[in-house]
């Protein structure tokens, strides 16, 4: 009689685990750390919680299960974080990263008695998982865990593709957190050995958001990566032009030099010189130191028409092209004909150099005068006939017969 009292105890135990095992889950936790969670589910069965309160506090459960058995209900709950859980007779491990085994594999005794000839190795082959790893807060399971080897390495592939399109993104480069990486091939494949254990593979391509993934790799698998594409919000640019407005003039192979252009020019001696000016502009080179002529597109120096005021200048410099031969005090502008020459001048093979003096005062008289290192200039201008006529005398003179 006492033995079938102890008999019925042991059932009745076995029946009340059972039960509390078998209980459905209905509840709705908003904002609920993880912490609290594990209690109310602990007090509603049998299971206790095992978990790192400086993990659990952390997490935040926002979830709603609805007649749900603890094992199905744990999925639910868990969703969308890194949390992983073992349920192990009356107990539920809550860890991070990673799920506990709750066997031991083969080969871990080393006097681990061995199969005789008599008995079969069952070779037990794990079927080949496909995920598609889209979010970065989620941890995924790569490779089937199986008791029958220690798997040390495995192999990943996949294919990387873009979001919204689903095209395959090639030269995407995939690393390991331990340093290993590799790039995807023209289309969009990559292949990858990794360690058993857990891994962040990062995700990078050009056009494409950076994307992280957790991963832990019991064995060969499948993992297909997702990429968003880099979308770049710029400024608006308002480009405004006038279609005149770099126009300066309808005649071709023409430069003109205003005085107040002149006068910016470094001058020699003090003294701003038309014909050094001249030299400054594209395609006109000196024909030397000490000479007065220059060429124009490679053209000889007596292809050259050099005109003041409509008058033909045969010397334009003095004392070996040292001093000029225009007053740039009178000078208005200065203009080159390169191209396209005018028949008004005759026709030259190379240029023309039209030199044009300025109009003197017809409002009040006035003057100038200017002391230079080797020369000295004075210049009056005036109203002969107010508003109508007007005057302009200009004189040079050097010190040069003095030294020489």
């Amino acid at each position: 009689m006492k033995n079938l009292y102890i008999i019925l105890c042991f059932v009745l135990l076995s029946l009340g685990n059972v039960y509390s095992q078998e209980v459905k889950i209905t509840a709705d936790f908003q904002n609920v750390k993880l912490t609290e969670v594990a209690k109310n589910l602990s007090s509603k069965t049998s299971f206790k919680f095992y978990y790192d309160l400086k993990v659990t506090d952390s997490i935040k459960i926002t979830k709603k299960v609805d007649g749900k058995y603890l094992k199905d209900a744990l999925p639910i709950l868990l969703e969308g974080t890194t949390i992983g859980y073992t349920i192990y007779k009356d107990a539920v491990f809550l860890t991070e990263g990673q799920v506990l085994g709750t066997t031991l594999a083969t080969g871990f005794y080393p006097n681990e008695q061995k199969l005789t000839n008599n008995e079969k190795l069952v070779n037990i082959t794990p079927t080949r998982n496909e995920l598609y790893a889209t979010t970065a807060n989620k941890l995924y399971e790569v490779g089937i865990k199986t008791n029958s080897t220690l798997t040390t390495e495995a192999i990943i592939d996949g294919y990387v593709k873009e979001a919204t399109t689903g095209n395959l993104v090639l030269g995407a480069k995939i690393s390991s957190s331990n340093g290993i990486s590799t790039n995807s091939n023209q289309l969009g494949y990559y292949s990858i050995k990794l360690p058993a254990g857990n891994h962040t593979v990062t995700i990078t391509a050009s056009g494409k958001e950076p994307a992280v993934r957790k991963v832990v790799v019991y064995g060969n698998g499948r993992l297909n990566l997702e990429m968003k594409e880099v979308v770049l919000t710029l400024k608006e640019i308002n480009i405004l032009a006038n279609k005149t407005s770099n126009v300066k003039s309808v005649e071709m192979g023409v430069n003109k030099i205003e005085i107040k252009t002149l006068k910016k020019i470094p001058a020699l001696f003090g003294e701003p010189d038309v014909l050094r000016a001249v030299l400054t502009l594209p395609g006109v080179q000196s024909v030397g130191e000490a000479s007065t002529g220059f060429n124009v597109r490679g053209g000889a120096t007596d292809q050259n028409l050099i005109l003041l005021n409509d008058a033909t200048i045969y010397n334009p410099s003095h004392f070996f092209g040292f001093f000029s031969a225009f007053n740039p005090d009178l000078v208005k502008d200065v203009q080159l004909y390169k191209s396209s020459i005018p028949e008004k001048f005759g026709g030259r093979l190379s240029s023309v150099l039209e030199v044009n003096n300025r109009e003197g005062n017809k409002n009040k008289f006035a003057g100038s005068a200017g002391i230079g290192i080797i020369t000295s200039r004075i210049n009056l201008e005036g109203p002969i006939v107010k508003d109508k006529t007007s005057f302009i005398l200009g004189a040079r003179g050097t010190y040069a017969d003095w030294l020489l």
